[in-house]
């Protein structure tokens, strides 16, 4: 890398404590886009190739619904950058981007970002950094469902998860309340307890009690599949 774009680099905010010896170091494997406005830069769902630096310019992150309807997350701006959680969570990116005018962007191979900035770092930090992007991804998909789904896919999607993380077969116990549900949804106690019933009746939630009820997972999901 140049000495000239060292100090081009070393002025943006999110490399400014870098010395010239570490850009030097991860300099080798970065490179310098220019994109134009419109262009899109990746998809939601696709393989992370990347992390972005934000030279020039600006570039919108943001979710598509089935139905076309656009969420942006977040504009970045001149020194952000984006695609770490995603990189470290699942190595499949979260939201898609797309240069909202002419930018111009920094990119890191996926492989060189874990080998050069994280190569030395032990693995129970490690692990840390890791819990906190998939938390990130998690509020990614919260704030995905609260924009896109209506309240029964919403509850649908919650009880599936809980049931997942249950392990098992088919049926399922699960010890959540209505207003428990309603909480983590983004809704009230009546709404719940009326498409509870709704499930009840569709042979979804099997049976109930003070503790909690029964859910049958392949039931849940293919309510899912019908209303997506």
């Amino acid at each position: 890398m140049s000495l000239s774009i060292v100090k081009e680099l070393k002025v943006l905010p999110c490399l400014s404590l870098l010395t010239e010896e570490d850009l030097e170091r991860i300099g080798n494997g970065l490179e310098i886009k220019n994109i134009k406005k419109n262009d899109v830069i990746f998809s939601e769902a696709e393989p992370v190739r990347d992390i972005f630096i934000v030279k020039k310019g600006s570039v919108k992150l943001y979710k598509t619904s089935s139905d076309g309807r656009e969420l942006i997350i977040r504009i970045m701006k001149e020194g952000d950058y984006f695609c770490c959680a995603a990189a470290l969570s699942g190595e499949r990116y979260f939201v898609s981007a797309s240069a909202i005018e002419d930018s111009v962007v920094v990119t890191l191979s996926l492989h060189l970002f874990k080998k050069r900035l994280f190569g030395n770092i032990d693995p129970l930090t490690m692990k840390l950094i890791k819990g906190l992007c998939n938390r990130i991804r998690y509020l990614s998909s919260v704030v995905e469902e609260l924009t896109f789904m209506n309240v029964e896919q919403r509850i649908g999607n919650l009880l599936f998860r809980f049931a997942e993380e249950c392990g098992g077969g088919d049926e399922v116990e699960l010890s959540l309340t209505h207003q428990e549900i309603a909480s983590m949804v983004g809704t009230v106690r009546e709404v719940v307890s009326r498409v509870m019933s709704r499930f009840k009746k569709e042979g979804i939630i099997l049976d109930s009690n003070v503790k909690g009820f029964r859910v049958s997972k392949e039931r849940l999901l293919e309510m899912l599949s019908r209303i997506e």
